[in-house]
């Protein structure tokens, strides 16, 4: 997500919102983040407050990739390096991966249907996505789950990962939770409406 799209994408601080919720439950669980900016040099940076979780990444399983964000052109972010680095964590039909971020029709659509074909499980979390105009959005996750994606939102994807309220991690994340109720609550309003 980068800044220069603040003011373009609907919804902006909900997927930034629920993007942070889900960069600091993934950094509590030990799960690699990997990001991709889209022409940096003419679109700008990620914005601060995900590109911090970005900067470092330790205790991940990730030590494979340098650097954490990933310049592009093209639309999916199924760059040789981001392929790479997932494959780095065994075949692709055993990896299973979530994506956020924005303009849903293009980048968001486009990597899942190329992880798709590749044979990667592809999560898309729908409070947590967004494009310029919003009906592009919901053709675009339509697609995706008529290819086999699986569209979720940010706390069900949480406990599907969690598992299990023993975990040692689950009081961390709860908390982490609650932090972002409020938000969650916004984001699901504004983006996925009843």
């Amino acid at each position: 997500m980068q800044e220069r799209f603040r003011t373009k994408i609907a919804h902006f601080q909900h997927v930034e919102k629920m993007s942070e919720k889900l960069f600091k439950v993934a950094s509590t669980l030990s799960i690699p983040i990997l990001a991709t900016e889209q022409n940096p040099e003419a679109l700008g940076k990620t914005v601060d407050s995900l590109a911090k979780y970005l900067a470092s990444q330790e205790g991940t399983t990730t030590t494979t990739v340098a650097p954490r964000i990933h310049a592009k052109t093209q639309f999916s972010m199924l760059t040789p390096e981001i392929r790479s680095a997932l494959l780095a964590h065994g075949p692709s039909g055993t990896i299973q991966v979530a994506l956020l971020g924005i303009e849903t029709h293009i980048c968001v659509l486009q990597t899942s249907l190329s992880l798709l074909r590749e044979g990667f499980q592809v999560h898309v979390v729908a409070d947590a996505v967004s494009s310029c105009n919003t009906q592009e959005r919901a053709l675009a996750l339509q697609s995706i789950r008529d290819e086999g994606g699986n569209i979720t939102t940010s706390e069900s994807l949480i406990f599907r990962i969690l598992a299990d309220a023993k975990d040692p991690r689950a009081k961390e994340v709860f908390s982490i939770v609650k932090e972002y109720s409020s938000s969650t609550k916004d984001a699901l309003q504004a983006l996925c409406p009843a």
